[in-house]
């Protein structure tokens, strides 16, 4: 049975049990191949925060993007003050 999960640099798996420990979810996207370079997408979760990350094949970190993995429902009222009693 062939293995067609990518296979990431050592370096990258350090870092992210250094920097998101064990409450995390991790997915490569895919091996991106750049101007014949190969870069890792990693999407991490953490805190109720999405990190995008981009190693280079060195597992270096070269870029992270961070946003909310779940934005705040638009059609929600924010609660304020005290609710009645029923």
């Amino acid at each position: 049975m062939k293995n067609d999960l990518p296979v990431i640099p050592y370096k990258i798996s350090e870092y992210i049990q250094e920097h998101f420990k064990e409450d995390f979810l991790f997915e490569v996207k895919e091996v991106k191949k750049i101007k014949g370079h190969l870069f890792y997408p990693v999407e991490v979760t953490k805190d109720d925060y999405l990190h995008r990350l981009l190693f280079n094949e060195a597992g270096n970190l070269v870029n992270e993007e961070v946003e909310q993995a779940f934005p705040p429902d638009i059609h929600e009222e924010p609660i304020t003050g005290d609710l009645p009693d029923e």
